[in-house]
């Protein structure tokens, strides 16, 4: 089993995190790559896991946020 940890993404949730779907430049600049995922980056990732490709990464904590902590 692997866990994806995604950041921001454009969803019916960031309203409710960021104020609105463009998130401020604040939000931004927390970020290194000063931008949020987009769904598809995502689901690439989750599709690479559950794919043959992806089949010998178990038990790992992918970290999908931009850069947001480091």
């Amino acid at each position: 089993m692997n866990v994806i940890q995604p950041g921001a993404m454009p969803t019916e949730m960031m309203p409710s995190v960021v104020g609105g779907m463009a998130p401020p430049d604040e939000f931004l600049d927390l970020h290194p790559i000063r931008r949020i995922a987009t769904l598809n980056e995502v689901l690439a990732l989750v599709c690479f896991l559950v794919g043959p490709n992806g089949g010998y990464i178990t038990g790992g904590v992918i970290d999908m946020a931009g850069g947001l902590g480091i």
